[in-house]
């Protein structure tokens, strides 16, 4: 990389931006949980009996422990082609600027934090011979977190395929997953922890109402609808560059645009519920941008950084005054 565009200074001071912005909107007294229950027999995260401060406090422990983690998956899968920290850095301004991602702990942080999870396992094992084991985990997990939100069920058939572009998925792998699956169900219902009685369909409320203000819900969706366009224009563009580079590496970036696509399917189409993929969906975004900025010879990069966190700074402050 011929810039050194964020160091490890820049990491910090993003952390310290989000810690902020996260005490600013909980304390602006704005700060509240999306309304309804997502999970599919047990309660969604917005409904679990936790005091709002504390719940405050997880949600953020959540998001800098997931920004920290993109720094050293990236250290041990060299997604993005360099040793810089745009990805950690993006990662944590687009999530703490956007207030249904950084206010009481939701489905959006840990669903973030799984795949992380999910990710790490199934990058392990390209090209492995047996990866039954790896991929029962990663199905285990997506399963347990569809007990308290549904959307993880959107995330199963994208790591299937994402198995088979890891070529690490045969009539074995199929087995393991779909056991993975069935395991926290099986389980949970035999021990006698969750009733038959408690799986119900998910209870909606309409966001415009409930969770957000006419005008923050036009912000708030523009912005998301904005970072969705240039998260896709920067994957594609990017592609040129890695098509050329490395073959594991763009498989990585690919199953990560797996993932941002599902997200993005998921906010169009269950959109009352789109929150819970926002953190997840920043992940995939951050990860675009750490590539532009690696892949190509831009100019200034710190001030192009510096631009896009006064916009994204805007966007928050207009959504919480």
């Amino acid at each position: 990389m011929k810039y050194k565009t964020i160091g490890t200074e820049g990491f910090f001071g993003a952390m310290v931006l989000a810690i902020a912005l996260t005490v600013i909107y909980y304390f602006s007294g704005a700060s509240r949980s999306l309304a309804g229950d997502f999970g599919v027999c047990l309660p969604s995260p917005n409904l679990w009996p936790i005091p709002a401060l504390w719940s405050w406090g997880a949600n953020l422990l959540l998001i800098l422990g997931c920004g920290t983690a993109l720094h050293f998956f990236n250290k041990v899968h060299s997604v993005v082609q360099s040793a810089d920290m745009v990805l950690p850095t993006m990662f944590l301004l687009l999530t703490s600027t956007n207030p249904w991602a950084d206010g009481l702990l939701g489905s959006s942080s840990i669903m973030a934090a799984i795949n992380i999870l999910c990710l790490t396992t199934i990058f392990s094992c390209y090209k492995a011979r047996n990866a039954t084991q790896e991929v029962f985990v990663v199905a285990t997990m997506l399963s347990l977190g569809s007990m308290f939100q549904y959307a993880f069920i959107f995330l199963m058939p994208g790591y299937i395929l994402i198995a088979l572009m890891m070529k690490c998925f045969s009539i074995k792998e199929l087995a393991a997953f779909l056991m993975g699956i069935c395991a926290p169900y099986w389980i949970a219902v035999g021990m006698g922890l969750v009733p038959l009685d408690a799986f119900h369909w998910p209870k909606f409320t309409n966001l415009f109402e409930e969770f957000s203000s006419g005008s923050d819900l036009l912000v708030g969706s523009l912005s998301v609808g904005i970072t969705a366009l240039i998260g896709i224009f920067m994957a594609l563009n990017n592609a040129v560059k890695l098509y050329a580079g490395n073959t594991q590496r763009r498989l990585y970036n690919n199953a990560i645009a797996v993932v941002g696509l599902t997200c993005v399917a998921g906010m169009a189409m269950d959109f009352n519920n789109l929150p819970t993929y926002l953190a997840t969906f920043y992940m995939t975004v951050a990860v675009g941008f750490a590539n532009t900025f690696a892949l190509w010879n831009i100019r200034k990069p710190s001030l192009w950084l510096k631009i896009i966190a006064g916009l994204y700074l805007t966007v928050f402050i207009i959504m919480v005054v």
